[in-house]
């Protein structure tokens, strides 16, 4: 459900700069809204860190636990391993090594010297088998050769 929720978020958020005017696509609020949409949308979490804790406008409460939770939900679908120092870099400011270790400890990771195991991406594939039933007639001319 909540994987859901953010994809719509993202979605929507493309739905709305689509249906702003020129003018208020030109503001600079607007600006800075839609870059940073960009970013969140592109993965590049450290940069999209470094424009949000600069900017108060993206001071509001939740905002921040948001983009954690979707940056989480990547590195999920993403990684098996990561560097613990890059993967402290992609979820941002933490107020300490406690929240880190919460962080950790809620998503079932194991740290591992320097590197974090997030798990194992088999678990998450489904396997299916796929039947294509096409007779040779179909084929055939496009096996020609001219």
């Amino acid at each position: 459900k909540q994987w859901y929720q953010r994809r719509v978020a993202i979605t929507a958020g493309v739905l709305c700069r689509a249906q702003l005017s020129q003018d208020l696509i030109d503001d600079p609020v607007i600006k800075k809204i839609d870059a940073v949409a960009t970013l969140l949308e592109t993965c590049q979490f450290a940069e999209l860190w470094t424009s949000v804790t600069q900017d108060e406008i993206f001071a509001m409460k939740g905002f921040k636990e948001s983009v954690r939770e979707f940056v989480i939900h990547v590195i999920k679908l993403s990684y098996k391993n990561i560097e613990r120092d890059f993967l402290v870099q992609m979820l941002g400011p933490l107020s300490g090594e406690e929240e880190f270790e919460v962080i950790l400890r809620v998503n079932s990771w194991v740290l591992e010297g320097d590197s974090v195991f997030i798990g194992h991406k088999e678990e998450m594939v489904e396997s299916k088998e796929i039947v294509e039933k096409m007779s040779i007639d179909v084929v055939q001319p496009l096996l020609a050769i001219r």
